[in-house]
């Protein structure tokens, strides 16, 4: 832990007490320069100038800069994540630009704003570029994980008939959250279940990734589905460490897929959008649906505890989203 000088708010900025924060993977790659890091990670740290990570964060306005005309001293309001890996929140005070920033609803504490935003943005993102109908036949892969959860439980407030895809040891969170069956991946191919079954879906969402799952996901697809995935042609992408020459093949890949499906009658979409323009949305069919990440733990904001915390996230036992309370 570093003491360092309190941030002031530029004119645009608002200064925010942070209330609680949480730990997402891919901040965590980021940090450590694998996939995502090489784009976007620190590239010179010393104690002069820390990495302070974490990008969720929610809090209270104790301060304002000059050309501040949207909040006021005392607003609670959760940070929206930023299409580009942001960092900053693991800190006890931040400053962030006023258009980077949203009321937080009364109807949801701290810890749920900071455990659900960034998993709500992602899945309800991937939702609307699906043009999924209401009541539509859908397959989440992944669907025990923080994205897929809140996939399944999204579509199942649309009235979809959703087949969730994961582990068997998770077949009761899956069904929590509302999906009509469970395919325990290591026993049973969804491709060939649903084939089987006669009833082709409209829409499979991938938050695996890997060749693999696009190939099976297409197989179960009907004449007008859509593949969905927010990962990619690479499993878990961020977690290995890639060449210049290997993060361009991924992202040409996904560009090629989307251009060369997009007048066919399958299509492939990598689904997100800017989480400035679905955050309302999402956080409204939450709060509707009462739609929240699971919570595995609420972690004291302590160097040793965040520490287990990490090592915790990077070897995928957490089950739900690890929260850290800031400050009361």
């Amino acid at each position: 832990m570093l003491t360092v000088p309190t941030p002031r708010p530029r004119p645009d900025e608002v200064a925010i007490k942070a209330v609680a924060s949480s730990l997402h993977i891919d901040e965590i790659y980021a940090a450590q320069g694998t996939a995502l890091g090489r784009f976007y990670g620190p590239k010179h740290l010393s104690p002069d100038q820390p990495h302070i990570m974490g990008s969720a964060v929610s809090g209270v306005v104790v301060g304002l800069g000059s050309a501040v005309d949207r909040y006021h001293l005392g607003d609670e309001v959760i940070v929206i994540p930023d299409k580009e890996p942001e960092a900053g929140s693991w800190a006890t005070y931040r400053c962030v630009d006023q258009r980077m920033v949203t009321a937080k609803p009364p109807a949801i504490t701290h810890h749920q704003a900071v455990a659900t935003t960034m998993g709500a943005c992602v899945a309800w993102g991937a939702i609307t570029m699906s043009g999924v109908d209401r009541g539509g036949r859908c397959i989440v892969v992944g669907a025990s994980g923080s994205i897929g959860s809140m996939m399944t439980a999204y579509l199942a407030s649309l009235r979809c008939t959703v087949t969730a895809v994961g582990s068997g040891e998770h077949q009761q969170l899956m069904l929590d959250n509302e999906a009509h069956e469970v395919v325990d991946y290591r026993t049973l191919n969804f491709a060939d279940h649903t084939n089987r079954s006669g009833q082709s879906a409209d829409a499979v969402f991938d938050c695996v990734g890997g060749s693999d799952i696009e190939r099976d996901g297409f197989r179960a697809l009907g004449d007008q589905g859509v593949f969905v995935t927010v990962v990619g042609p690479m499993k878990y992408l961020g977690k290995t460490k890639l060449s210049w020459f290997a993060t361009a093949r991924v992202f040409g890949y996904v560009l090629r897929r989307i251009v060369v499906t997009r007048f066919r009658a399958k299509r492939y979409v990598f689904g997100e959008k800017p989480p400035r323009r679905v955050i309302h949305e999402a956080l409204a069919q939450s709060i509707q649906h009462d739609i929240h990440m699971p919570i595995a733990d609420v972690l004291p904001f302590d160097l040793h505890a965040v520490k287990d915390a990490v090592k915790a996230v990077l070897e995928h036992r957490a089950k739900g989203r690890i929260v850290i309370q800031i400050s009361r």
